[in-house]
């Protein structure tokens, strides 16, 4: 069933009130008004609105205010804001604060109509990127594995006589124009193109193209600028439905001419990234969905994997370590005895140095680079425990000062290489990377700010009204200082006041900074799954869901891959969206001789036993066509048949959903994915 948009209008005004919801019930809109912005959290606080649109000037608290609490407690509702005092100003202000629109009065019905469906289609387009992303990091835990989701679907077919074609044909731009042609024939797509990057020259070069202009982008040389410029950089898949209303893509340069807005980018990453797929123009004209680039993204996979197969051995371009060393590339370089000094250099490290040609050798490389003598210590210890070991050393970001005393950030690599009468010799390469310490240190520095940013705006809210209530319950005893039982009462709830004002510097300490680092190789189940709930709590939290976990003291040490964290992800995430309107997810697990078992109920609707047939079939979906791609449920069980385990749905209509993971348990205390 389609979720109704809710909506919350704020203005001081009752006209006003009474106008907005004229203009928007004819669309259906299910919407509540508050008359200021005080009984407006009220509101919020009871119920998740997808979009509040407010008037900025109101007695007790504007619509400033306003705004800059939704964007810190409930960051996935949209704000318009409307004033009848408008100035370019106070629009970028309120843009700057986080409201998607800026409207002024007298509002035109058809401004404000078309304001607010572009507010809603961009947050359902932000809910969808986040649910693909979701589902992409599961797949792509299952790696090569993620084509066995599609076996049953005729999609397999067309995949299946491509990965036989493509191995077979020699000439690689044949095999680029059988990828294009498949993609013609599996998601009738019209205007296609691959281009591959060369990382030297930092630009794309046209391997085959299908289409419009097809002559001209085979071949071409372009700059990694624009959207495949973008998809370089954050190297995921990209789904534009409609090009109009993605404010960060619009601006983009576009090279080709497109007969829609809709467009999917497929990057071609592997142990390097390769290039990119680019695929325009439903024959349909119809926007593409999340399933369409789930296919693509397979295509990308069985792309990646002919091109990693046809590159050349690496020996192959290495031809004497003497010719290598000596060659005129960016990176220093020195061949080093075990006390450090210089048996060989490269002019990239003579330049880096300051020195002619030649004056390094005999030299202490780390003094010549300008090292303090406890950095100096340290280097040579670990050159000398590299030799040793023959395990390789590295230092990220040294400080130095080269010749004009002026600070320098360098990145230290040493391996083992022995030469022809096997004496221990060391391969050491310097880079500068001050630019990019640099970059670091301003961004840490500017993350901080926005974190006290954060954390102002949060103290104040936070702690001002129990602040209040202290004072009044202080100036309260020393009133009746000759009552001992109500000086008492009145400094018990004075200190109630200072136990909520601690536990809110608490919370606000860990919202600062909810988000940890991804998961590593392999950690306990009790870390898996609590950094699950944790990445998900604040869209529990803003669609009222309580989530409540009890895990036993085993999961404390069992150890697992990192992969059972994309299952509790998609599991998580599918109950959230099944209680919009609020609700709660319990989450337990335990541990018995042979097996470990985790469970998730929630109180949403339930699905019915039609929908129970169904959810484990890929690209199957509850939701939407165009938000659900279907296939979060098939990869969890893709990923659990790793373990030997399995995936237990069990539902009924209006009583919930309960999802079980069973998993088999060994005393060794781990569980290994095959």
């Amino acid at each position: 069933m389609k979720k109704q948009p809710l909506i919350l209008i704020v203005d001081d005004e009752p006209t006003i009130l009474d106008l907005v919801k004229d203009i928007l019930r004819p669309a259906g809109y299910l919407v509540n008004t508050a008359s200021n912005g005080k009984e407006a959290l009220a509101a919020i606080q009871a119920h998740p609105y997808d979009l509040v649109i407010t008037d900025m000037i109101m007695p007790q608290m504007g619509g400033m205010e306003l705004v800059q609490y939704l964007r810190l407690h409930h960051p996935e509702t949209l704000v318009i804001v409307f004033t009848g005092f408008a100035s370019y100003q106070d629009a970028v202000d309120a843009v700057k604060l986080g409201a998607f629109d800026y409207l002024s009065k007298p509002l035109q019905p058809e401004i404000l109509r078309h304001a607010i469906e572009r507010a809603l289609e961009y947050q359902r387009l932000c809910r969808s990127q986040r649910d693909l992303e979701t589902v992409f990091q599961g797949a792509e835990s299952l790696g090569w594995q993620a084509l066995d989701l599609v076996s049953t679907t005729p999609e397999a077919v067309i995949l299946a006589d491509l990965r036989e074609r493509a191995w077979a044909q020699k000439d690689l731009k044949e095999v680029g124009r059988s990828f294009l042609e498949a993609a013609r024939e599996l998601l009738q797509v019209t205007n296609s193109s691959i281009f591959l990057y060369d990382a030297v020259r930092g630009q794309f070069s046209g391997l085959a193209a299908l289409g419009p202009d097809s002559e001209a982008k085979t071949g071409a040389m372009i700059t990694a600028e624009g959207v495949m410029g973008y998809v370089a950089t954050h190297r995921r898949p990209l789904l534009v439905p409609d090009l109009s209303r993605d404010s960060q893509l619009a601006l983009m340069p576009r090279r080709s001419s497109y007969q829609t807005n809709s467009f999917m980018v497929i990057p071609l990453t592997g142990y390097k990234f390769w290039g990119v797929i680019n695929l325009a123009d439903r024959l349909d004209r119809k926007p593409f969905a999340p399933r369409d680039l789930f296919l693509g993204w397979l295509m990308g996979r069985l792309l990646i994997e002919i091109l990693e197969a046809r590159e050349a051995p690496e020996e192959a371009l290495i031809p004497s370590l003497t010719t290598w060393i000596t060659k005129e590339i960016p990176v220093g370089m020195a061949i080093l005895d075990q006390a450090a000094l210089v048996i060989q250099a490269n002019p990239a490290l003579e330049r880096l140095v300051g020195l002619p040609k030649g004056d390094l050798v005999g030299r202490d490389i780390f003094a010549c680079l300008g090292f303090s003598s406890t950095d100096r210590e340290n280097l040579t210890q670990a050159l000398k425990q590299a030799l040793a070991t023959q395990e390789p050393g590295e230092f990220f970001s040294l400080k130095s000062t080269g010749k004009d005393n002026a600070a320098r950030y360098l990145g230290i690599k040493m391996f083992l290489v022995p030469d022809e009468r096997n004496a221990p010799r060391g391969l050491v390469l310097v880079e500068d990377v001050t630019e990019a310490e640099q970059l670091k240190q301003r961004l840490e520095l500017y993350e901080h700010l926005a974190i006290m940013g954060k954390l102002t705006l949060c103290v104040a809210h936070e702690l001002n009204n129990p602040l209040d209530g202290i004072r009044r319950y202080l100036s309260l005893a020393l009133l009746k200082k000759d009552d001992p039982e109500s000086v008492t009462r009145y400094l018990g709830e004075a200190q109630k006041g200072l136990n909520k004002m601690s536990l809110s510097i608490k919370s606000l300490m860990f919202s600062a900074n909810p988000f940890k680092a991804p998961p590593r190789a392999s950690d306990t189940m009790q870390n898996l799954l609590q950094d699950a709930i944790k990445i998900m709590m604040f869209q529990a939290s803003d669609q009222r869901v309580q989530i409540s976990a009890s895990t036993p003291p085993e999961f404390e040490k069992i150890v697992s891959e990192a992969d059972l964290y994309y299952v509790f992800i998609n599991i998580i995430k599918n109950a959230l969206q099944a209680m919009p309107q609020g609700g709660r997810l319990d989450v337990a697990a335990s541990v018995s001789d042979k097996q470990l078992e985790i469970s998730f109920q929630d109180t949403g609707p339930g699905l019915s036993p039609e929908e129970m047939e169904h959810i484990f079939q890929p690209f199957y979906s509850t939701k939407d066509a165009t938000q659900g791609l279907g296939l979060g449920l098939p990869i969890c069980q893709k990923i659990l048949e790793r373990y030997d385990g399995r995936l237990k749905v069990e539902s009924q209509p209006g009583r919930g959903t309960k999802i079980r993971i069973i998993l088999p348990y060994t005393d060794s205390g781990v569980l290994h994915g095959d």
